[in-house]
């Protein structure tokens, strides 16, 4: 017997099917990664393996079912990977396309079993499982993270499209040309060359929905090595590279400013409220500041209540406009604390970032040292760096 004959390919593909039902399970129990795409992938690669097996008994069912059991296993399949490929790309989309499908494909399946006509039951098969996969890919292309390159989108979605095309295809000698069918029926011996490339789509959508699951987990964990746990600010290696390469610019033409903010009396905070008070009000100040930047904007948290906002391409004068602001909007809300409000107040230092001081050490000196004179002046205001003179602005209570 050859190697390489249909049987053996679709016993390959049912294995491959298999194993991945095996690492989706592994990444959802073991990793606690993509918990609910990861159960409906894996119960989509289950369902897959009937079909697989037994292509051929499709039409060998005995009485009235008439292939209908593995009929079901694979349109259950095709729905739980299209449910699965939407929820992994994290799209806000009601199912009500796919379970339409698939239950208008059911009945129909059902229908013609009653009938005891496989013809008619494949090509309502066929059609909207290819239905079904072409929803997939376009979930894929429209669930693509910002910034990944378009031809790696391309790729992930390719193999879905493929597979689309050739279950339509499929439906077509089904409707028309039903003496050509058995070219797309992977058991069939005139059609080895489908197996394989039913085996090899398989590997690549396999392959292509791992990806990006590994790819997530290694943003995650990027994130988690330049961000501050409590208020996903840049910790403060993340915000001395971005520094540095504010630095870089300014020896080009560019004007960049920082803003150095210090809450005021944090240490009373906690200890008269506790610590957990003392983070709720990080969290607070968080959010006033960020509501009051723009996008492009980098907020770094430096060490205990201390923090920097990195201002790009933003003269002195703005900087000093929204360090106001944003000293104004932390006075009006007070942060709430087992529903009692509590005020805070943080103190500002304005710097333009220097030439010539590629680390950006004598921009943070020189805004450190602007915090604490508005500091030593009675804290809850801004202090200014303008010209070499020193502005001390007061935000009045």
């Amino acid at each position: 017997m050859d190697a390489f004959d249909t049987g053996t390919l679709t016993t390959v593909t049912a294995v491959i099917n298999g194993f991945m039902a095996l690492v989706w399970l592994l990444l959802v129990h073991a990793f606690r990664i993509a918990p609910a795409a990861g159960r409906l992938l894996a119960g989509a690669y289950v369902m897959f393996i009937p079909g697989l097996l037994c292509l051929s008994c499709l039409a060998w069912w005995p009485g009235w079912l008439g292939g209908w059991p593995q009929a079901m296993s694979n349109l259950a399949g095709f729905t739980l990977m299209s449910l699965g490929v939407r929820r992994l790309m994290r799209l806000n989309q009601r199912n009500a396309d796919v379970l339409l499908i698939s239950a208008v494909a059911a009945l129909a399946v059902l229908l013609a079993a009653l009938l005891g006509s496989f013809r008619w039951g494949m090509l309502a098969l066929s059609l909207s499982t290819g239905l079904l996969f072409l929803l997939c890919s376009r979930d894929v292309l429209s669930g693509s993270r910002a910034g990944q390159p378009a031809w790696v989108t391309a790729l992930l979605a390719m193999p879905f499209m493929l597979t689309s095309l050739l279950l339509l295809a499929r439906a077509a000698t089904f409707a028309w040309w039903p003496e050509t069918s058995s070219l797309f029926m992977p058991r069939e011996p005139a059609s080895a060359g489908m197996a394989w490339l039913y085996l090899l789509l398989t590997l690549l959508i396999a392959l292509g929905l791992v990806s990006v699951v590994v790819t997530r987990l290694i943003g995650r964990i990027q994130h988690m090595i330049l961000r501050d746990p409590l208020t996903d600010a840049l910790n403060r290696r993340a915000f001395g590279v971005e520094l540095r390469h504010l630095q870089a610019q300014i020896e080009r033409g560019h004007q960049h400013s920082l803003v150095m903010i210090d809450v005021d009396h944090f240490k009373q905070i906690n200890d008269r409220l506790g610590h957990a008070a003392g983070d709720a009000a990080l969290l607070h100040l968080v959010a006033v500041l960020r509501a009051n930047m723009r996008e492009l904007d980098q907020l770094g948290r430096l060490g205990g209540e201390e923090f920097c906002l990195l201002l790009p391409h933003t003269t002195l004068a703005d900087a000093s406009r929204v360090a106001q602001r944003m000293c104004e909007a932390l006075r009006r809300q007070p942060f709430g604390w087992k529903e009692e409000p509590v005020a805070m107040t943080a103190s500002f230092g304005v710097a333009a970032c220097q030439p010539d001081d590629p680390q950006g050490e004598a921009t943070l000196a020189m805004a450190d040292w602007l915090l604490y004179r508005a500091k030593s002046e009675g804290r809850n205001r801004i202090c200014v760096a303008e010209a070499g003179a020193l502005l001390g602005k007061m935000v009045k209570p």
